[in-house]
């Protein structure tokens, strides 16, 4: 057993940091604490469970579409309360729709709103994500979306225009 640094950050609470920026990931991230630049990675806090979702669905998304998805907040390392009334157990993760300019980082922030906004793409990456039996609500303003994935997991909610928020059943 080694003593040295641990391949990822744990937290005291269990929580591990969604790798930053990994060779050939099907991922980005994205996102600040409270506005402050360069600080998106201490919000980006994992339970192992859903650690295993983001893996899981990154590896089938790649095999569908070649585009990265962004994985923004999810919560802080020690569970305090930051810019979101969630997002504090690890266990909800916010992501970017995707983009037809197939943009990435900090400044791929893309609405429903938007002509860049890929509708066809992001619902099939959010049926990813509803057809996992971890998967127990997703927060998307897209109302096409929301009728098409149907069985009411996927809702709207006031502030999710520009990305879907994705909670797991709570783990012990």
């Amino acid at each position: 057993m080694s003593n040295g640094v641990p391949i990822q950050p744990r937290s005291s609470k269990g929580l591990i940091m969604l790798p930053q920026a990994p060779e050939d990931a099907g991922y980005y991230v994205y996102g600040n604490v409270h506005n402050v630049p360069g600080t998106g990675p201490l919000a980006q806090y994992a339970h192992p469970s859903l650690m295993s979702l983001i893996f899981y669905i990154e590896r089938e998304w790649q095999a569908i579409d070649d585009r990265k998805f962004g994985i923004g907040n999810i919560s802080l390392a020690d569970g305090r309360k930051y810019d979101h009334a969630t997002h504090r157990k690890g266990i909800e993760v916010d992501c970017r729709p995707v983009r037809k300019d197939r943009m990435v980082g900090q400044a791929a922030r893309c609405s429903r709103f938007d002509k860049i906004y890929d509708r066809d793409a992001t619902l099939r990456l959010i049926c990813i994500f509803a057809e996992h039996p971890m998967v127990n609500l997703i927060y998307f303003n897209d109302d096409v979306i929301q009728d098409a994935i149907g069985g009411g997991i996927v809702t709207s909610c006031q502030g999710h225009d520009d990305h879907f928020h994705v909670r797991i059943k709570a783990q012990p």
